[in-house]
């Protein structure tokens, strides 16, 4: 085996060496429900797979770049991605792991794990961000392989509108509550509180779009302590209010 020096050196020739015009995003297309894109300083995309050119219902990648998404997004969930970028860009480092709710073209709410990083010149410059957004229904099945756990999981997606015990569920994982919260933040980046949250926000996605239903009933029916509760966690997640939300489909 090659000296750690001359490993680091064939690596830097091959990189320098590189085409612009080689594809090597597009590798990301083999792995399934795994998005890639590359944005600019001012958010404007130059780079996407073929999955997330599809997800925004475009045939090919010419017909994406040049858009941001605030082409493609509500304005309120633009907002927010375009300040994660700003702040990504503005500290250097790299944010992973986000599970998150993106909404697609039509503003239909689907789940995604996000991770970015900057992408800097070969001038140590940042010229922009890079990332890529997995598909959170694939990746929720992680715990496939540890029975305790995917019992747990199986139980929280099918009674996550009642009052759940965080250490009830670490029992039924036959784990102590710290490694239950530790194997949950090492899958996921959330506790299993915030898991939660973001199944009740998801399932609320869909119900806000009944108009008959009130707001405060869906609420209540989905864990919340009251409407405010509700509110602020929506928000949080969406970017808008639920009011905001539902108003957008009527």
């Amino acid at each position: 085996m090659k000296s750690t020096k001359e490993l680091q050196k064939r690596r830097r020739a091959l990189l320098s060496a590189l085409s612009s015009t080689t594809p090597i995003y597009h590798l990301f297309d083999c792995i399934e429900h795994v998005s890639f894109f590359a944005k600019d300083r001012e958010g404007v995309l130059l780079a996407a797979n073929q999955y997330l050119v599809e997800l925004y219902e475009f045939r090919t990648e010419t017909e994406l770049i040049g858009h941001t998404d605030f082409d493609l997004l509500p304005r309120r969930l633009a907002e927010k991605f375009r300040r994660d970028d700003l702040q990504i860009m503005e500290r250097r480092k790299p944010v992973t792991k986000i599970v998150e709710i993106f909404l697609n073209r039509q503003g239909i709410p689907s789940w995604f794990i996000t991770s970015k990083y900057p992408i800097l010149s070969k001038a140590n410059q940042v010229l922009g961000v890079m990332g890529i957004i997995q598909d959170y229904h694939q990746s929720h099945e992680l715990f496939s392989g540890q029975q305790s756990m995917a019992r747990v999981m199986n139980h929280l997606h099918a009674q996550f509108r009642k009052k759940l015990s965080i250490p009830q569920l670490a029992e039924m994982g036959g784990i102590s509550l710290r490694q239950f919260e530790r194997r949950f933040k090492n899958h996921f980046n959330l506790t299993p509180q915030q898991y939660l949250i973001k199944l009740r926000i998801h399932e609320s996605c869909d119900l806000l779009m009944q108009p008959n239903l009130k707001i405060g009933s869906i609420a209540i029916d989905l864990g919340f302590y009251d409407q405010s509760s509700f509110t602020v966690q929506f928000k949080k997640a969406m970017g808008l209010t639920p009011l905001q939300y539902r108003k957008q489909f009527l």
